[in-house]
C-alpha cells in the first residue's frame, strides 16, 4: 500500500497494536501459569483492544487495497490468498508451542478478505451479529475444550481438539476476533480523512463505548456466574467483561483511535522517526515472527519457577520487546528491506505489494 499521507496514521496505529500484543502476549505466556486468566467467557477490557486494534487494521487496509484500480482483482485475490496460506501454516507450525498465536486467524481473515470485501455493507453488519451470537451459543454446548499447554506439548484428542483450538479454543481463536476484521473492513468504506477532532464516525464509535456498561449488565443478568466477572485487583487495566460488551468497546475505541491516528499524524514532519514507524509496519508479521521465536526460545531453556516474581516477568517483557523490534531493524539493514516473513510471502505470491 502506497506511504501517503493519509495513511501514516494507520502505520503509527499498526506500531501501538503490535507492541501492545507482544507485550501482552509475553506476560501472558512466559510463566505458564498465567494462561489459565484467558478465556472466551470474559476479555480484558483494556488489554485485549490491542489484538482488536490489529484485526480490525487489517480489514482496513484491506478494503483501501481493493480501491486500488492499479491492481487487478484477479492478482489481488491470489496473493491475498497466498498471504494468508503463507500465515496459516506458520501458525500451525508454532501453535503448539507458543499459546497465543496471531498468525492462524490472521491467515485465515487473508484467505477469506478479498471475498468479503466485495459484499454488500449490510451483509456484513448481519455477519457480525451472526458471529457474536455464534461465539456466544458455543460457550454453552459441547465443543471441544480439551487442548492444554504443558510446556512444549499440545495435549489434545486429534483433529477434533485441533478444529476446536483454530475455530474457538485458541486464545486468538477465528469466531470472536473475526469481528473486529469484519468491522475493519466496513470502516475501510468511510471517508478516512477525519475533519477535526470528532469526525461523525468517531461519534459513532463513542456510542458504541457508552453501550459497553448497558451491554455488560444485561449479559450478566443471562449468567449465573455473573459476579465472577468483576475488576480484578485495583487496577482500571485488570477490568474483565462479557463478550459483547467488549464488542462494543473494542470496536469504538479501533473508530476513534484509528481516526485520533490519522488526524494527528497527517502533517508529521520527524523523517527519522517516521521512517522507523514505515519500517514497522511494513514488516509487522516479522515483528511477531521475531516474538514468537524469543518466546519459544525462553520456554525451552527456562521454567516457570524462574517467572514466578512480577518483577522477573516485567524486565523480561521490555527486553525482549526490544529485542524483537531491534532484530526486525537489523534484518531490514543487514540482510534484505523485506522482513523474513514478507520475504517469504512475495517469493510464494510473486508479490511486493504489502
Amino acid at each position: 500500500m502506497p506511504a501517503t499521507n493519509r495513511l501514516l496514521g494507520i502505520d503509527f496505529a499498526y506500531v501501538f497494536s503490535i507492541l501492545g500484543i507482544i507485550i501482552y502476549s509475553y506476560s501472558f505466556t512466559i510463566g505458564g501459569h498465567v494462561l489459565s486468566g484467558l478465556s472466551h467467557y470474559s476479555y480484558y477490557l483494556f488489554l485485549d483492544v490491542f489484538p482488536a486494534v490489529f484485526f480490525f487494521l487489517n480489514g482496513l487496509t484491506v478494503t483501501l487495497t481493493m480501491r486500488d484500480r492499479r491492481v487487478s482483482s484477479r492478482k489481488l485475490l491470489s496473493y491475498m490468498g497466498k498471504r494468508g496460506s503463507v500465515l496459516f501454516l506458520i501458525g500451525l507450525a508454532t501453535c503448539a508451542i507458543w499459546p497465543m498465536n496471531i498468525f492462524i486467524p490472521c491467515g485465515i481473515m487473508y484467505v477469506c478478505a478479498p471475498y468479503m470485501a466485495q459484499w454488500n455493507t449490510q451483509i456484513l453488519r448481519v455477519l457480525i451479529v451472526i458471529l457474536l451470537i455464534l461465539s456466544i451459543s458455543l460457550l454453552y454446548l459441547d465443543v471441544p475444550t480439551y487442548v492444554e499447554y504443558n510446556m512444549l506439548t499440545l495435549q489434545g484428542g486429534g483433529f477434533i481438539d485441533l478444529g476446536g483450538f483454530i475455530f474457538f479454543n485458541g486464545y486468538f481463536s477465528i469466531l470472536p476476533w473475526f469481528i473486529f476484521f469484519i468491522a475493519g473492513l466496513l470502516h475501510g468504506r468511510v471517508d478516512l480523512r477525519p475533519r477535526g477532532w470528532l469526525p461523525p464516525s468517531s461519534l459513532l464509535g463513542l456510542v458504541l463505548i457508552g453501550l459497553t456498561y448497558f451491554a455488560h449488565v444485561y449479559s450478566k443478568k443471562l449468567d449465573v456466574d455473573g459476579e465472577t466477572f468483576q475488576k480484578i485487583g485495583p487496577f482500571l487495566v485488570n477490568t474483565k467483561t462479557y463478550l459483547p460488551a467488549f464488542v462494543c468497546f473494542a470496536i469504538g475505541s479501533c473508530i476513534v483511535g484509528i481516526n485520533f491516528f490519522i488526524f494527528i499524524f497527517r502533517k508529521f514532519q520527524s523523517r527519522k522517526i517516521l521512517r522507523i514507524v514505515q519500517t514497522l509496519a511494513a514488516m509487522k508479521y516479522s515483528i511477531i515472527f521475531f516474538h514468537i521465536l524469543i518466546g519459544i526460545i525462553t520456554l525451552s531453556a527456562s521454567n516457570e519457577q524462574f517467572f514466578s516474581k512480577r518483577i522477573v516477568i516485567i524486565v523480561y517483557v521490555i527486553f525482549a520487546t526490544w529485542a524483537a523490534t531491534w532484530l526486525t531493524l537489523m534484518w531490514r539493514k543487514k540482510v534484505n528491506e523485506l522482513g523474513p516473513m514478507e520475504w517469504l510471502i512475495k517469493r510464494i505470491s510473486g508479490s511486493s505489494k504489502r
